[in-house]
């Protein structure tokens, strides 16, 4: 092969994959300095509230009675814990299928699946500031963005200058989201690093990977030490 094509060879390869390098270092500076804009405290309690035990919570034997009772089948029980949701508290439980409920510690209510107001006041403990609910709507198939399954959510947004929005389930109230304009831009930066773009599920990275290598091996290819005569490089 002549030497002016394995330079054109090598130069659109070059034109192909340089750029993308050059997006993958600029956005793996800003993934290694996140703290200006990725700020601690990513789906965990900004406002937590403390509680107060007036009276007795109701026996777990009694919620599990209740629950099978509405749920009209006999259920087994893999994990039951208690949390605290802006002052009240609640117990969770799971079963062995991994239906999940949400029941009221005290009065023994059963709120799976949340109502919107509920929601809202749970979703207050997650934003850094107290600002005003903007909105409080159901999403019933949304995929968070580290999973794989879609699932029912609110999603409620909220009236500060960073527009933050908190996903929570619809049965338990548990965050799966937590957005704002600064986690945008982050989130934007970690897809724009990963090539993550049009479902292509790392398959772009793939790609910009075996250029890279072609574009060494063309490299060489066009580079290689060839044998001396009389000092001089001698081409084949």
């Amino acid at each position: 092969m002549k030497a002016s094509a394995k330079y054109r060879i090598h130069r659109t390869i070059a034109i192909i994959v340089v750029p993308l390098l050059i997006i993958s270092t600029a956005t793996g500076f800003f993934r290694a300095n996140q703290k200006w804009y990725w700020e601690d405290g990513y789906k965990k309690k900004k406002n937590p509230s403390d509680f107060f035990i007036a009276k007795e919570l109701i026996p777990v034997h009694i919620l599990t009675q209740k629950i099978d009772s509405v749920s009209r089948k006999k259920n087994q029980y893999q994990e039951i814990t208690i949390q605290n949701e802006n002052g009240t508290l609640y117990y969770k439980l799971i079963t062995t299928s991994k239906e999940k409920f949400l029941v009221e510690a005290v009065t023994g209510e059963i709120v799976t699946p949340l109502s919107s107001s509920l929601a809202a006041d749970f979703a207050v403990q997650y934003v850094k500031k107290k600002s005003e609910i903007k909105s409080c709507s159901l999403i019933t198939n949304y995929t968070p963005r580290k999973a794989k399954e879609a699932k029912p959510v609110y999603k409620i947004e909220f009236d500060n200058e960073v527009h933050s929005q908190v996903f929570l389930d619809y049965y338990t109230g548990e965050i799966v989201e937590d957005i704002d304009d600064n986690r945008k831009f982050g989130i934007w930066i970690v897809r724009l690093h990963d090539y993550d773009f049009f479902n292509s599920k790392r398959s772009i990275s793939s790609g910009v990977g075996i250029g890279l290598l072609l574009l060494a091996l063309s490299g060489l290819w066009i580079y290689k030490i060839k044998p001396k005569k009389n000092g001089i490089l001698r081409d084949n």
